[in-house]
C-alpha cells in the first residue's frame, strides 16, 4: 500500500487518518482493520500517564506498549505491534507536539524485538511494561544494486522458506543495537527465500531475469509489496522477486495501486502450496 503521509508533515488526527483508513481514535496504538497498517502515537503527555517513550541517538524508538495501569500484557494492540510483519501489516508512527494539536508523522518502522522493564503506571505504582524498539525502514532502505542478494545455494527450497516464516517473528531484545542486527537478518532470510523461490524468472511478468550475476545467478530484485521503500523484513507472502523493468514500475509507474494488488494475488497463489 501507498500510505499518502508525507515525512515530518503534521495531519489531524482524526480527519486524515482515521475518517479514512478506520481504527480506535483514541489511545497509543490503533489498529484498523481494514487497513495493512498499525498506527501508534506517541508525544504530548505520555511521560505524565507512565510512558517512557524516546528516539535514541541510532535513529531507534523505544515505544511503551498499551495499558496504563498495572502490568502490560502482549494482547491486543501489544500483541499487533509484535506480530506485524507476520500479519502484513505497516508500522506508522505519530507524535503530537502539543495538547489536542495535529499529530506529526514520522515514518515507518519495523518492530526489531521487546523487552520487560519497571516503570511507574498512571498512578505512580511500579509495574512491568512492554517496552518495544523500533526500528525506522529509511535506515533499512536498500539502493537496487543491493537487492540482488545471492541465494545460498546450498539450501533447499523448503528449508529457505522455513527459515523466512522463522524471520516473521520478532525476537525479544534488550540492545537497540542488538534489534537492528535481527531486523536486518530477518530482511535477508526473506529476500533469499524469495530469490530462491523465483527461479530465476520474475514473479510479476514471467520473463527471464535479463542476466546472470558475477556468480552465475539470475539477476532479480525483491519488492515489498506494502511499503513506500525495500527496506525492512517481511512476510515471504507479501515479497517478490521482480526483474528490473517491474521493480521500478511498482515504484514509479502510473498504476502503482493496481499493480501492487495484482502482484499481491499473484505471490499469494505461489505461496499456497
Amino acid at each position: 500500500m501507498l500510505w499518502p503521509f508525507e515525512l515530518r508533515r503534521s495531519y489531524h488526527r482524526r480527519n486524515d487518518i482515521h475518517a479514512r483508513f478506520g481504527g480506535q481514535q483514541q489511545g497509543g496504538i490503533s489498529t484498523p482493520a481494514n487497513a495493512p497498517g498499525i498506527f501508534i502515537f506517541t508525544g504530548h503527555g505520555a511521560g505524565h500517564v507512565g510512558y517512557q517513550d524516546v528516539f535514541e541517538a541510532d535513529g531507534s524508538f523505544r515505544y511503551t506498549g498499551q495499558g496504563q495501569l498495572g502490568d502490560m500484557r502482549m494482547i491486543s494492540g501489544n500483541r499487533a505491534i509484535r506480530d506485524h510483519v507476520q500479519n502484513g501489516k505497516d508500522l506508522l508512527l505519530f507524535q503530537q507536539t502539543k495538547k489536542g494539536g495535529p499529530v506529526r508523522f514520522e515514518g515507518l518502522y519495523v518492530c526489531g524485538g521487546w523487552k520487560m522493564e519497571q516503570q511507574p503506571d498512571m498512578n505512580g505504582q511500579p509495574r512491568q511494561a512492554i517496552v518495544f524498539t523500533l526500528v525506522p525502514q529509511s535506515g533499512l532502505s536498500i539502493e537496487a544494486e543491493g537487492l540482488a542478494t545471492e541465494a545460498p545455494v546450498d539450501l533447499s527450497l523448503e528449508e529457505l522458506r522455513k527459515r523466512a516464516l522463522k524471520a516473521a517473528l520478532a525476537p525479544t531484545t534488550a540492545s537497540p543495537r542488538v534489534a537492528l542486527a535481527n531486523v536486518r537478518a530477518r530482511s535477508k532470510a526473506v529476500r533469499d527465500y524469495v530469490l530462491a523461490r523465483a527461479k530465476g524468472s520474475c514473479e510479476n511478468c514471467g520473463s527471464s531475469a535479463p542476466f546472470l550475476t558475477s556468480t552465475g545467478q539470475p539477476y532479480l530484485e525483491s519488492h515489498h509489496i506494502h511499503k513506500l521503500s525495500d527496506g525492512g523484513p517481511d512476510h515471504p507472502a507479501s515479497v517478490a522477486a521482480l526483474c528490473p523493468n517491474c521493480h521500478r514500475q511498482a515504484h514509479f509507474g502510473r498504476s502503482q495501486i493496481s499493480f501492487e494488488n495484482e502482484l499481491i494475488k499473484k505471490i499469494i497463489k505461489i505461496e499456497i502450496f
